[in-house]
């Protein structure tokens, strides 16, 4: 018996393993990096980083203008940003399956209702909605979080939408509607498990604009505020250092490029691998 081996080409396999490491090293700053971000240090600000002139062994990347160890900082920013992505993702996938699958599977009043909310959703600019729910409940992590999923399960609901709805009228489908069987036991069975590579390549693709926007509202002082870190953050304090301490800006921003160049290539990737119209055309 033969198996088949699993082609995965170098690049993909670095880019991966890198991501690996930039999202455990930063998962465990809290255990190797146990300090008070709010903590300052005015005789030491802005110092260069140690492989500058001037710099100090014991500050890898610096200090900003606080005094604060740079490099800290940016594991911790890191892994904010990370999980605030991740977790919105999660809540926009899990809002837009639901509702892709009832629209989907039952049309009618129930597919109108949801292509409404779809166009509802999509017709209020992003940044007016984000405006309005940090003014009236603050910012914080978990408002972030339920911003961000809110902001993308529109995409999701018109994916999973329009895959149900090839699916409702294939051959397996209507043998088993045929046999007797239930819409819940479609939906199980057959559904969900021939949506669930396109479901993983969206939310894959879409991870890196939510990386994006969580460091623009950030940015815009409308996401995580300090002394409290995320790469938005740092990029936006160190803008008014540009001349003088280039780093607090260009290293965070180097940080978000980086990340989201990884998961763009490792989602496109992903959509070759798992799109059975474009892997039979290769």
């Amino acid at each position: 018996m033969k198996f088949q081996r699993c082609s995965i080409p170098p690049a993909i396999l670095f880019l991966a393993a890198s991501l690996l490491f930039i999202v455990l090293f930063s998962m465990l700053a809290p255990v190797l990096f146990p300090i008070d971000l709010g903590q300052t240090n005015l005789l030491n600000r802005l110092l260069p980083p140690s492989f500058m002139p001037g710099g100090q062994p014991q500050f890898l990347l610096g200090t900003d203008h606080l005094g604060r160890d740079f490099a800290i900082r940016l594991v911790y920013a890191t892994r904010n940003t990370l999980l605030i992505s991740f977790s919105g993702m999660l809540i926009a996938s899990l809002i837009g399956t639901t509702l892709g699958v009832i629209g989907g599977l039952y049309r009618g009043w129930a597919d109108t209702m949801v292509m409404f909310l779809i166009d509802a959703r999509l017709s209020v600019p992003f940044i007016v909605i984000a405006i309005v729910c940090s003014s009236i409940f603050g910012s914080d992590k978990v408002m972030m979080v339920l911003i961000i999923g809110f902001a993308g399960w529109a995409s999701f609901a018109r994916l999973i939408r329009g895959q149900i709805i090839q699916l409702r009228e294939a051959n397996f489908i209507e043998c088993s509607r045929a046999i007797g069987a239930s819409r819940l036991r479609i939906l199980f069975e057959h559904i969900l498990r021939n949506i669930s590579s396109p479901l993983i390549v969206h939310a894959t693709m879409r991870l890196s604009s939510f990386i994006l926007l969580e460091s623009t509202l950030s940015f815009l002082g409308l996401g995580i505020l300090p002394p409290d870190a995320s790469l938005g953050v740092m990029v936006s304090a160190g803008r008014d250092y540009m001349i003088s301490a280039w780093w607090l800006t260009m290293i965070p921003s180097a940080v978000i490029v980086v990340i989201v160049l990884q998961v763009s290539l490792i989602g496109d990737w992903l959509r070759d691998r798992l799109d059975p119209k474009l892997r039979n055309n290769t």
